[in-house]
Formats: C-alpha cells, sequence, structure tokens
C-alpha cells in the first residue's frame, strides 16, 4: 500500500506578522503573493504565495487575535515552521497508509474544507512537524472550475 504522494502543496511557517513575513520570502526566493486570508473562527491570519514557477508555495500564518492557537504556537515555540501541506491521489488510501503501514493514529478523522478531504497527523508521530495531508473534492480544484 502506497501514500498516493502527488506533490509538497506548501509549507507553512508561523509569523506574528504574515504580510511583513511574506515581504520577506518573497524579497529572499521570489514569487508571487497568491492571497490574504482572514479566518475569525479558525484564529488565524495567512498570506499565501507561490514560489517561482509554482513548484510549491509558502504559507504564512499568524494569530488572528490573543486567543488564537496560533498565538500560543508563537509564544511556546516561536516563529517557524508550522506544517507541511501534502495533496495526495485519494485521502482514504493516505489514512489507510498512515495507520496500516506507518502505524500511527492520525490527529482526526478525515473531514472535508470548503475545497479539499483532509487529516493531520501529530508532531509527536514525525519527528516534529505536524503534516497536513489533503486531496481535492470532485469539481473544487481550481483546474475544474468552469470558464
Amino acid at each position: 500500500m502506497a501514500l498516493g504522494w502527488k506533490r509538497l502543496d506548501h509549507v507553512s511557517i508561523a509569523a506574528a506578522d504574515p504580510k511583513a513575513a511574506a515581504a520577506f520570502w518573497r524579497k529572499l526566493l521570489g514569487g508571487d503573493i497568491d492571497h490574504y486570508t482572514v479566518s475569525p473562527d479558525g484564529g488565524f491570519r495567512v498570506a499565501m504565495m507561490h514560489l517561482p514557477k509554482r513548484q510549491t508555495g509558502l504559507e504564512l500564518i499568524g494569530p488572528y487575535d490573543d486567543h488564537s492557537f496560533m498565538q500560543r504556537f508563537l509564544r511556546d515555540r516561536g516563529p517557524g515552521v508550522h506544517h507541511l501541506t501534502i495533496e495526495v491521489e485519494d485521502i482514504d488510501q493516505a489514512l489507510a497508509h498512515v495507520r496500516d503501514v506507518m502505524g500511527i493514529e492520525p490527529l482526526d478523522e478525515p473531514y472535508d474544507d470548503y475545497e479539499w478531504r483532509q487529516f493531520f497527523v501529530h508532531p509527536r508521530d514525525t519527528g516534529g512537524v505536524l503534516i497536513q495531508f489533503y486531496a481535492w473534492l470532485p469539481g473544487r480544484r481550481p483546474a475544474d472550475w468552469p470558464e
């Protein structure tokens, strides 16, 4: 059984100020800002950028307010890598691989976001890095959108 790897979608970097962090990374590596997102319910702000040739992305993620999980992350760990996001062919196949081959119980069962189905693997099971696995929901991948 294989994971069903497609690609490394993005690396998420925790930062107190995502816009300032995006300016730094853009100046260092190049690339373009794709979008900014604010999620009061999720407790975070994001500056999403694509690196040159769209090889992968950087997600600069920071707290929405003082009660955010990102505020706690920054207080406890400081800025730096928060998680890796990996696109897979089939989320159930990836889950079976993580459970059956790796012997790892994910943080949660796969659940739907607006665009994709996803689950996370805890840093204690990966050597210190949170991993997000996802597969696009039918019709939600931007390439599937009608003109």
